[in-house]
C-alpha cells in the first residue's frame, strides 16, 4: 500500500480540527510527520493547549501513537503533557492523556503530579477513563515496585467493578502484577 502524500498546512492545529468530528482526521498523519521532525512534534504538543476539544484530542491521540512508536521521543514535553492533563476537561483527549501518562518517565514532581492525575482519573464514572488510569497506574508501579501496595488494592477492587471491560482489564493487570520479582 503506498503512503499519501501529506499536503502543508498552517498549523497542526489547523489540520487536525479539519474532517468529521467522529474520526481523527489528521492525527496518524501528523504522529508520523511529528516522529521525523522535531518542529512539528513541538507544534502538535502545542496543540493540547488549543481551545477546540476535538483539536485536543486529536493532538492526544497522535502524542500516544508517536510515544507507542518512540516510548521517549516525549520526555523533552513531559511538562507540558502534565500541564495539559491537569486541565483537560474533554474526556476523549483525557483518555489518550492518561494512557500518555503511563509511559512518560517520570520523577520527583513530575511523577508526583501524574500519580495523583491517575489515581484522580481512577474516580471518574467513564469506565475508559478509568480503565486507562488503571493500566498506566500498573505501567508506573512495574517501572517502580514501590507502587505496588498502593496500587494491588485497587485492581482487586476493580475485580467488582460493575463495567465488563474493567473487571477484565482487571484480572489481567492482576496476573501481571502479581509476577513481578517484588510479588513473589
Amino acid at each position: 500500500m503506498r503512503q499519501r502524500e501529506t499536503i502543508p498546512c498552517a498549523s497542526a492545529a489547523g489540520r487536525l480540527a479539519k474532517g468529521p468530528a467522529a474520526g481523527l482526521g489528521a492525527a496518524n498523519a501528523i504522529a508520523r510527520e511529528s516522529l521525523a521532525d522535531g518542529a512539528k512534534l513541538n507544534e502538535l504538543v502545542e496543540a493540547l493547549a488549543d481551545a477546540r476539544g476535538l483539536v485536543r484530542h486529536r493532538a492526544a491521540n497522535a502524542l500516544k501513537k508517536m510515544q507507542r512508536e518512540d516510548p521517549v521521543v516525549l520526555e523533552p514535553f513531559t511538562k507540558q503533557i502534565l500541564d495539559a492533563a491537569a486541565k483537560e476537561q474533554d474526556l476523549r483527549a483525557r483518555w489518550n492523556l492518561v494512557e500518555v501518562l503511563g509511559h512518560l518517565p517520570l520523577k520527583g514532581r513530575n511523577r508526583a503530579l501524574a500519580l495523583e492525575l491517575l489515581f484522580e482519573a481512577m474516580r471518574d464514572e467513564s469506565a475508559i477513563l478509568r480503565a486507562n488510569a488503571m493500566q498506566s497506574l500498573a505501567d508506573q508501579a512495574i517501572l517502580d515496585p514501590k507502587l505496588l501496595p498502593r496500587m494491588l488494592p485497587i485492581v482487586r477492587a476493580a475485580l467488582e467493578d460493575p463495567g465488563a471491560a474493567m473487571r477484565a482489564r482487571a484480572r489481567r493487570l492482576l496476573r501481571s502484577l502479581q509476577r513481578l520479582p517484588s510479588q513473589r
